[in-house]
């Protein structure tokens, strides 16, 4: 199955479209999923978008630092595109135009798991809501092309939005671990905490986990109800 991910992230330019995962809402295609390939990396224009989108969302993120185009080209080329266990995905209106991204990584074949990660908006689509649609379609795929059977997503227990959307999913915590905020040499890092405690932490990371089965039923609710 890893060579699934790796025959995505290392199609041509030719190939890409043929690769792309449609964004289906009530069965019209409101945009698509294309895969990042190394094409991006000599895309100045797409490199500078996904650095923008980083930059902006930064405080969501445990790790957080002065975003750079390079900084961005060697993160593609050696912790995405270089892993065999990773795929990310720019979230395309229907025009083809980039408004996020998405992606999975740590896709585990044999234990059928993944976990769900970098679900950013860069900017407002044509069609409302479409990084929930972005992100049920990642789902989709991982189940039918990956045979994925469980998946986390990692989120700062502070981002209640991205909590709720989860949840609408069929996700449910299942571990809080408290952080504490490291600063060193302009970067700053939310790690966790020593226990015990001696008081309430800043910051907490969760960990949300949902399963094929419970995805399936929130999905056929919620075609039954249109």
């Amino acid at each position: 199955m890893k060579e699934i991910l790796r025959t995505y992230k290392h199609a041509d330019a030719r190939q890409t479209s043929s690769y792309c995962i449609p964004i289906v809402v009530n069965g019209t295609v409101r945009g698509r999923l294309r895969p990042i390939t190394a094409e991006v990396i000599h895309n100045s224009e797409e490199i500078t978008q996904l650095t923008e989108w980083r930059s902006s969302s930064s405080s969501w993120f445990t790790t957080q630092f002065p975003g750079s185009e390079d900084g961005t080209r060697r993160w593609l080329e050696h912790q995405v595109l270089g892993a065999d266990d990773r795929i990310l995905f720019f979230v395309e209106d229907e025009e083809h135009a980039p408004v996020g991204q998405v992606g999975l990584l740590n896709y585990n074949e044999a234990a059928k798991s993944c976990e769900f990660d970098n679900l950013l908006r860069g900017r407002k689509g044509a069609f409302g809501n479409i990084m929930i649609h972005a992100l049920i379609a990642l789902g989709e795929w991982s189940i039918e092309v990956l045979g994925v059977e469980t998946a986390c997503i990692h989120v700062l227990g502070d981002n209640y939005r991205a909590m709720r959307i989860y949840k609408g999913l069929g996700a449910v915590e299942s571990e809080r671990v408290p952080l504490l905020k490291v600063e060193e040499e302009g970067v700053i890092r939310w790690v966790p905490a020593s226990l015990p405690l001696t008081e309430a932490p800043e910051r907490e990371l969760v960990t949300m986990t949902i399963t094929r089965e419970a995805f399936r039923q929130i999905m056929s609710a919620a075609f039954h109800k249109r």
